[in-house]
């Protein structure tokens, strides 16, 4: 059986049992929220002595979750989806400033005290093409260009009144997708790249997909820090067992919402990623020319007010 089906064949199992333990439970059980938020900015000069340019930006998020708890089963599921862009200056050009997709599953039983032996899915990719920059053409990145997708079993822990939820996952499967011949020939995002013989004729093409099964730990928290301000961060820890020595990939969002009004809102959104698979070049003395390339630390961060509506 391919790696591919055997992901899929236990993804289905998985939704089907979930499906069958709950279809006869009662609805108080259950429990729903959704965020969803738009920010609009926009600065115009016009013989601007100090200087500066015209640009106009929008940036939208969602996040949905649905989750069930009883005293020997939680299921929790969320999605969340934000993209944005920004024009700026006399280019006129488009680039996004956000591009994000991400579906969370996670089934658990009762294993003691406040622990579940625990099961979980999680997909991430994103939907539009990424350049460096708007006059850039080279494709950087684009839909399922790259995707990652993991399955792992393990523990995990859930607080009382469920602001903290903690999987310890010893056992992680995790995929990488390239859905793109270029990108996936460059060998992007740590697949094999294409191999062409001395006369540079393909004898090759780029994988498509790379494999990793290694350990590890996902950390969420939600909580209202004061009135009309909330915190959710989440943060997943993965270490596969076949590198040489210790090797840590970190994933770590943060999202920060305060509340003007009912329809009103600002937000600060963080994401800090590091992965030893993604090479990223580096221009030491900005002339155009990368001299060096490997995995650094990345890290975005978004402020929006604008409109924002929780159900």
């Amino acid at each position: 059986m391919s790696k591919s089906l055997f992901y899929i064949v236990l993804l289905s199992s998985f939704f089907s049992f979930a499906e069958n333990s709950f279809e006869t439970d009662s609805l108080k059980h259950w429990s729903r929220s959704a965020t969803t938020a738009l920010n609009l900015s926009q600065v115009s000069f016009s013989n601007w002595s100090a200087g500066g340019q015209s640009s106009i930006s929008a940036t939208g998020l969602m996040k949905c979750a649905i989750g069930y708890k009883d005293s020997t089963k939680i299921w929790d599921n969320s999605l969340d989806l934000a993209f944005g862009i920004i024009r700026q200056g006399d280019i006129g050009k488009v680039a996004k400033s956000d591009d994000r997709i991400e579906l969370n599953s996670s089934y658990g039983r009762s294993a003691f005290s406040k622990w579940y032996y625990n099961m979980s899915f999680n997909l991430k990719s994103q939907v539009a093409n990424g350049y460096k920059s708007p006059t850039d053409s080279k494709l950087i990145s684009g839909f399922l260009a790259p995707a990652y997708s993991s399955i792992s079993i393990g523990l995990s822990y859930k607080s009382t009144n469920r602001t903290l939820n903690l999987q310890v996952l010893p056992l992680s499967g995790k995929i990488t997708y390239v859905n793109n011949s270029d990108l996936a020939d460059a060998g992007a995002f740590g697949v094999k790249p294409a191999v062409y013989n001395e006369y540079g004729v393909l004898v090759r093409s780029g994988d498509r997909t790379r494999s990793e099964f290694g350990g590890a730990l996902k950390l969420q928290y939600k909580n209202t820090l004061w009135e009309n301000v909330n915190l959710d961060t989440k943060a997943t820890l993965f270490s596969n067992y076949k590198d040489q020595g210790i090797s840590v990939d970190v994933d770590w969002q943060l999202l920060l919402l305060m509340k003007i009004n009912k329809y009103l809102s600002a937000n600060i959104t963080t994401h800090l990623i590091y992965d030893e698979d993604i090479d990223i070049a580096l221009d030491l003395d900005d002339d155009g020319v990368f001299e060096s390339s490997g995995p650094r630390v990345q890290f975005k961060e978004l402020f929006g007010l604008g409109l924002s509506y929780s159900f």
